[in-house]
């Protein structure tokens, strides 16, 4: 019988380094997912920010904005609001009512959306969570809920310039606090397109 042969230690660095090229490819793999995730999230926010100024250029009122005060009727809060999963075009523009789905449906009716697509669907994002269109009683807002906190915080920076979710356009809905220090907590988000 002949002597085994083991691996030398060159062999075994080639290994090593093909094991460290192909962790190092998958990791960046799942961080360019991500950053998709958080441009596209930002993009429908900036297109339903759009819908919502469309509406304001047509009727010379927010949708959602029942008494036509300049404020969205709809109060924002800190969990996710059931928005309406029926698919059937809304009758007609602000029926009265103060809910969550006043905004979508003004905005279906009107065109603006999708008449055909409920406002569950309408709503959602890339990170399983929705939008939702209100106000903090004084300011007009959309909402973001379940973002984790590292989109938030990236989020934050591409629109305020900066990480600060107590202060400026994006701030944290859902606690009176900063983004939390784990970053894959899911948090709510406000974002603030008209006054302040």
């Amino acid at each position: 019988m002949g002597k085994t042969r083991g691996f030398t230690l060159v062999e075994l660095a080639i290994v090593l380094v093909i094991i460290g090229i192909i962790l190092g490819a998958i990791l960046k793999g799942t961080e360019l997912i991500n950053n998709a995730k958080v441009k596209r999230l930002q993009n429908d926010l900036k297109g339903l920010e759009a819908a919502i100024w469309t509406f304001y250029d047509r009727t010379g009122r927010m949708p959602g904005d029942c008494n036509n005060n300049g404020t969205i009727d709809y109060q924002l809060g800190s969990t996710a609001p059931t928005l309406s999963s029926t698919t059937t075009a809304p009758g007609s523009l602000c029926n009265g009512t103060e809910d969550q789905d006043a905004p979508f449906n003004d905005l279906r009716y009107a065109r603006i959306l999708p008449q055909n697509a409920a406002n569950a669907e309408i709503a959602k994002h890339p990170f399983n969570g929705i939008f939702a269109i209100g106000s903090n009683g004084t300011a007009n807002a959309i909402a973001i809920y379940n973002v984790p906190a590292w989109a938030a915080k990236m989020i934050d920076r591409s629109i305020d310039g900066s990480e600060n979710g107590t202060a400026g356009r994006i701030r944290r809905l859902d606690n009176a606090a900063d983004w939390p220090g784990d970053q894959d907590q899911a948090v709510a988000i406000i974002y603030y397109f008209d006054r302040m």
